[in-house]
């Protein structure tokens, strides 16, 4: 009888959902400090929204580079690093981007 051997590099579930509460946090606390910033410095409309993009590619450029280009060792998609909790990032901004934007310049 044949033995069968398994892949060489077995993904486990719970260190690849570990994974991603990390990049989670990163993700909702990175929006938010952003917000708060983009809301004090007084950045309205487009421009606002461009800081956010930005911040958002820069978390998964950092995230891309910490796992040396090597996504698929650490998650199950190289995708998590881009839309994961995009909306959910997104929200967080808009709160703290419009609060501290009320704050600073309107009270």
């Amino acid at each position: 009888a044949m033995a069968i051997e398994p892949p060489a590099e077995l993904l486990a579930q719970n260190v690849i959902a570990h994974n991603i509460r990390i990049v989670h946090f990163c993700r909702i606390l990175i929006s938010i400090i952003t917000g708060s910033a983009c809301g004090i410095v007084g950045y309205t409309g487009l421009t606002g929204l461009l800081f956010f993009i930005c911040s958002w590619v820069g978390t998964a450029a950092m995230f891309y580079i910490r796992t040396k280009s090597n996504v698929e060792a650490y998650f199950n998609s190289t995708w998590i690093l881009i839309t994961h909790d995009l909306f959910q990032g997104a929200l967080s901004f808009i709160l703290f981007w419009t609060l501290f934007y009320d704050i600073v310049h309107i009270y």
